[in-house]
């Protein structure tokens, strides 16, 4: 297995702050500084729509380098999937916040076991690994937000 560059074990962890930071907040109902008045909850849900949305962008990103060993149909399959998180992600905007946080944390656990069957095995990488970690951290801090917002 070829192991992930440091940038991206860096940039993966780095990425679970925003989780943290925003569910802490919102489960104590604490303003952060210089955003008094902002809906934090909503912050929360809009930044994991942000990244639901990048991992289905990384199935398009391997149809292209690996295009070549792919069939039609696992590259149709792909593509088609690489825009379906942002879709579902987009569309929790209409549920309540706490719904949405709830489903923004199925849709990262969902994600995660689709590339699990699609992905990761074609990779040949840690990525699987730094994923899972990933994983885990960030679909208890959005169900315990989702949980804990009333």
């Amino acid at each position: 297995m070829k192991p992930l560059p440091r940038i991206a074990w860096f940039l993966g962890y780095a990425g679970l702050l925003p989780f943290f930071i925003l569910t802490i907040a919102v489960l104590l109902r604490a303003p952060l500084p210089f955003l008094e008045g902002v809906r934090l909850d909503w912050w929360l849900v809009s930044y994991s729509a942000v990244i639901v949305s990048f991992l289905g962008a990384v199935h398009w990103g391997v149809v292209l380098g690996l295009q070549d060993w792919l069939t039609p149909i696992e590259s149709q399959r792909m593509m088609i999937y690489s825009v379906t998180p942002a879709i579902l992600a987009w569309l929790t905007f209409l549920l309540p916040v706490n719904a949405a946080l709830l489903v923004m944390g199925v849709l990262i656990v969902a994600s995660f076991i689709i590339d699990s069957m699609w992905l990761f095995h074609r990779l040949k990488s840690q990525y699987s690994k730094l994923r899972l970690h990933l994983t885990i951290v960030v679909a208890l801090l959005l169900f315990a937000a989702g949980v804990g917002v009333s």
